[in-house]
Formats: C-alpha cells, structure tokens, sequence
C-alpha cells in the first residue's frame, strides 16, 4: 500500500491520541494519519517498529525520515503555519525543557487513560 507522506502515526484505542489527531488535522490537511495498529505500515516502512508506534508517537516526513516523541512536536511547530509563528517561544534551553516537560506529562496522562481503560470492564478490549 502506498501512503501519502508526511504520515503521523497514532493509536485510534487512545482518547489522547484521537485528540491530537483532530487538533493536526484541523492545522494541517496535508498530514496523513494511519492507525499504529494497521499491519501494512509495517509492511510498507519495515524500520518501523510497531510496539514503539503504540507506545509514542511517530511520524515520517516527506523526505522519509522517522521522528519519534518531542522530535514530532519540534518539527510540528517548525512547519505548521500558523504554530511556526511561535517555534521562537521554545527555541532557548528553558523553552526546550518546557516543552519536554509538557510532552512527558502528556505521555503520562495517556498511560494511565489507557491503563484505566484496561482496567474498565465496560470498555471495548484491544
């Protein structure tokens, strides 16, 4: 299967996940979002690894290369327009450890959704 790049791939089971989704789509109509979960990815971009796809976000550029986790947001707000307008916030040491800051607290919160969700018995099972 061919996909159209940049793609940014996120797991459809997590809330946190769908959320950023939505909130890219809305900024960029030239992403392409695919589910960790879809086998052919793997099949089409064999450097991937899919337990890591699920456990952060990931992303392939144009050019074919692989961002992971904070190296997605620092090239999000570098191409997006609109949030490049403001990479200049984040572009000293402090800006740089709020950034990481807020992105392990967002990786945080999205393991424990999904450790509840687990843990729900009315919740749909992976």
């Amino acid at each position: 299967m061919n996909y159209q790049l940049p793609l940014v791939l996120f797991d459809p089971e997590c809330p946190l996940c769908l959320r950023f989704k939505q909130g890219l789509g809305f900024l960029d109509k030239n992403l392409t979002f695919v589910s960790a979960r879809d086998e052919d990815v793997f099949i089409a971009f064999p450097e991937l690894n899919r337990q890591e796809c699920l456990e952060t976000v990931h992303m392939i550029t144009a050019d074919r290369k692989i961002l992971k986790g904070p190296e997605v947001v620092d090239h999000l707000v570098e191409t997006l327009p609109g949030v490049s307008k403001l990479a200049w916030l984040l572009d000293n040491e402090q800006g740089k450890r709020v950034k990481n800051y807020f992105y392990e607290k967002v990786e945080e919160l999205r393991e424990l959704t999904n450790k509840k969700q687990s843990e729900c018995e009315q919740c749909p099972r992976k």
